[in-house]
């Protein structure tokens, strides 16, 4: 981890500057290694899913205050059906097979069908988070699907395995999280408040705002809150506690941000094409700036560079190689993960629980023959192509301190490429891996520390994440 700084704000183009020289290998004894078994729950073609959707729910929280409800973005702790006090089944994730959403647990089991169609518009939604009134007359958060053209709604059993009707006008899916038109929690002249925009009598927004006094209740937990202006719009952001007062100011060297959220004590925060983790308690950034991120869940972050998708730890380590097209977060140490356009789950905790990161090779490694040596990896972004040379495909990246077995070198465009897998290639210019002839031995993955790159700040990105030079061969 490492202080954080604005400069962070902008992706290295370098990868794996600061790396250590491969120290002199020594011809180890022989001994026997554990083969990595067990990394698919469900490989990718097993499962019919086309598409899946973690319990996220809403960008922005509200509160009970003073008889109404503000906008403010609390900390989210757990899991995502935690984060509402829904009391649902946190084992659980929406799926989507032939355009209908049902519900799987993170092994690929069924909980409920999939028959629900699948809509997203004003009229219609398919399975999501909704506002829904209980018996006491209060709304509350819970899981359903509606239909409003028939006026007819339902909420999901807490196990996900059931559905009961209520009222259609007890059931409400979209969300109050306008600000324009709600209001809201703000910081202005350096007191604590609620910001209320004004509205006219069709109820739209008139682009004036009052201003009053939080009076120190309604919070559960802390928050993320804007610094307004003059005119009441965001500058910054701080942390303001469940007592009301104004906490670490974390936030003050990053000013604006786009977007960005508060969960199991990590800040994520995106601006422009950038994506932070940040350790709120410590005031430290985690890893790298990406090119995007998901929150911390479980454990862990799913972080995406150059195209593809990837696990972080909570010490700032990738635990997987960047091989993904889209990962959802870890449950019970299992994550839903995209490969082309088919899904399959991996078991990413028994690999962690090993010591092993999940690599190309645990994935999908399908050669069979004897391997020449191990490949190990010492820095980071380094592609794997489809050839030995810079001119094919690169289709993912690996991470600091993997280890591959190598079944063939080639001598091409300045480098030695190493053969991983069929078609799957790694160069290497004498410093980026440490080439070991012998039996192949895999990595120790997490344990091992990643050398990053040197405490300098990042150079200015230039580019799509997907152009060539931004990692390397």
């Amino acid at each position: 981890m490492k202080k954080i700084m604005i400069a962070a704000l902008a992706l290295s183009l370098i990868a794996g500057c600061g790396k250590k020289e491969p120290e002199p290998t020594v011809e180890p004894e022989p001994e026997e290694t554990e083969e990595v078994t067990g990394t698919w729950v469900k490989k990718p073609g097993e499962l019919e899913v086309s598409s899946v959707r973690t319990m996220d729910g809403f960008d922005i929280g509200e509160i009970a205050y003073e008889g109404g409800s503000v906008l403010v973005e609390e900390e989210r702790i757990g899991y995502p059906q935690e984060w509402y006090n829904t009391g649902y089944d946190t084992n659980a994730i929406v799926v989507e097979i032939d355009g209908k959403h049902g519900v799987y647990d993170y092994s690929g089991n069924e909980l409920y069908a999939p028959a629900v169609n699948v809509h997203s518009t004003p009229f219609a939604r398919g399975i999501s988070l909704a506002r829904v009134k209980n018996a006491e007359g209060n709304w509350v958060y819970a899981y359903g699907y509606c239909n409003s053209t028939i006026s007819s709604a339902v909420v999901m059993t807490p196990d996900f395995t059931a559905v009961k009707d209520v009222a259609f006008a007890d059931y409400n899916f979209a969300p109050y999280n306008d600000t324009s038109v709600m209001p809201f929690m703000a910081i202005s002249d350096g007191k604590l408040g609620v910001v209320t925009p004004e509205t006219n009598e069709e109820g739209k927004a008139n682009g004036k705002y009052s201003f009053a006094p939080y009076s120190g209740t309604g919070l559960t937990r802390s928050a993320v809150v804007p610094v307004v202006d003059g005119m009441y719009k965001p500058v910054s952001h701080v942390i303001v506690n469940q007592d009301g007062s104004i906490g670490p100011n974390v936030l003050e060297e990053l000013g604006k941000y786009q977007e960005g959220s508060y969960c199991n004590g990590y800040y994520r925060l995106k601006y422009s094409d950038t994506t932070i983790l940040i350790h709120a308690a410590s005031a430290t950034q985690i890893g790298w700036a990406y090119h995007d991120a998901k929150n911390f869940v479980g454990g862990y972050a799913p972080v995406k560079r150059y195209g593809y998708w990837a696990l972080l730890n909570e010490e700032g380590d990738e635990v997987t190689d960047y091989v993904f097209n889209d990962i959802s977060y870890v449950v019970d140490g299992k994550a839903y993960v995209r490969v082309g356009k088919q899904w399959g789950i991996i078991n990413v905790a028994q690999a962690v629980e090993r010591g092993q990161n999940v690599t190309w090779t645990a994935l999908f490694g399908s050669e069979k023959a004897d391997s020449l040596g191990t490949l190990t990896v010492h820095v980071t972004d380094l592609n794997f192509r489809t050839g030995p040379s810079p001119d094919y495909e690169a289709v993912g990246n690996s991470v600091p301190n993997s280890s591959y077995p190598v079944y063939e070198t080639k001598e091409a465009s300045g480098y030695t490429w190493y053969r991983i897998d069929e078609n799957v290639w790694l160069p290497s210019e004498g410093t980026w891996a440490t080439y070991e002839k012998g039996v192949f031995t895999a990595d120790e993955g997490p344990d091992k520390k990643p050398v990053k790159q040197a405490e300098t700040e990042p150079e200015e990105e230039s580019g799509s994440e997907t152009e060539e030079g931004d990692s390397k061969d």
